[in-house]
């Protein structure tokens, strides 16, 4: 290749849960991947991940260029659809690299265990359940839990009765807003997601049935570094505190933001 870009080829190790293939299965991802794809910001180089859509396999791809790097987030791609050597219609995830002017491998690897975080969460954006592999190194915070694919619990509208199948359906269905973010705070797993569908009705969805950490970080609600945003069920915003709850906020902040780009999109095609 012209950039002499380095691809790691992996095939994806899956704990199956199911007989029909795919559905209630983990991707297991490796720590060391994404370690190799996260990079100082002095090299002038980025790492990316590529998922295939149907789980079975992911890459990475390293070193792309920051300038190339920054074309494809801008949505800049190839005609064929393949970003720096990658495959047409793949996921492609960007490995934010750490700051700093020298290598210093305790700060990539702090760098790599949060891209591990944030890509775990971006692969549930598309319904694709995955966690770290269990490999000998520090694993983040966040894990997917795998009844987000779990068709024996509907989920059920409180007006009209309509019901989906999994939170899957909920996360993509055009006529459910998200409204609310009910934090417990005694148990942060215990919290709900408010959806209002198009009926007006509401939906209410656990936390849990999105999410599953383990090795949880401790609360910071109501000591001085809390920002305070739990506590206001209808603020969606991310939190940037090192806090347990900020985990749930994360993840409803992307569920507002991908539901705010189908908005602008309606209004475009009108």
């Amino acid at each position: 290749m012209s950039y002499g870009l380095t691809v790691f080829f992996c095939k994806a190790n899956f704990v199956i849960m199911s007989s029909e293939y795919g559905t209630g299965s983990n991707m297991k991802l490796k720590l060391s991947t994404i370690y190799r794809a996260t990079l100082a910001t002095h090299s002038g180089n980025e790492g990316w991940i590529g998922v295939e859509p149907g789980q079975r396999s992911y890459h990475a791809v390293v070193p792309v260029d920051v300038q190339i790097s920054r074309g494809v987030m801008a949505c800049n791609k190839p005609t064929d659809g393949t970003p720096f050597g990658g495959y047409a219609g793949w996921i492609y995830f960007r490995c934010a690299p750490y700051d700093s002017h020298i290598d210093d491998e305790t700060l990539r690897l702090q760098q790599a265990k949060k891209n591990l975080t944030e890509l775990i969460v971006k692969l549930s954006e598309y319904g694709i359940v995955a966690e770290p592999d269990g490999e000998n190194l520090p694993t983040p915070q966040l894990f997917i839990n795998t009844r987000i694919l779990d068709k024996s619990k509907r989920i059920f509208c409180s007006s009209c009765n309509w019901s989906w199948n999994h939170p899957g359906e909920v996360l993509s269905d055009t006529d459910l807003t998200l409204v609310e973010y009910l934090a417990n705070f005694k148990d942060f797993r215990k919290g709900i997601y408010l959806f209002e569908h198009i009926c007006g009705g509401r939906i209410e969805l656990p936390v849990s049935r999105l999410l599953n950490p383990h090795n949880l970080i401790r609360s910071l609600a109501g000591l001085q570094a809390c920002p305070g945003l739990c506590f206001h069920s209808k603020v969606l915003a991310e939190c940037r505190a090192e806090c347990e709850g900020s985990l749930y906020r994360k993840v409803a902040g992307r569920i507002v933001k991908k539901q705010s780009g189908r908005v602008a999109q309606k209004r475009v095609i009108k």
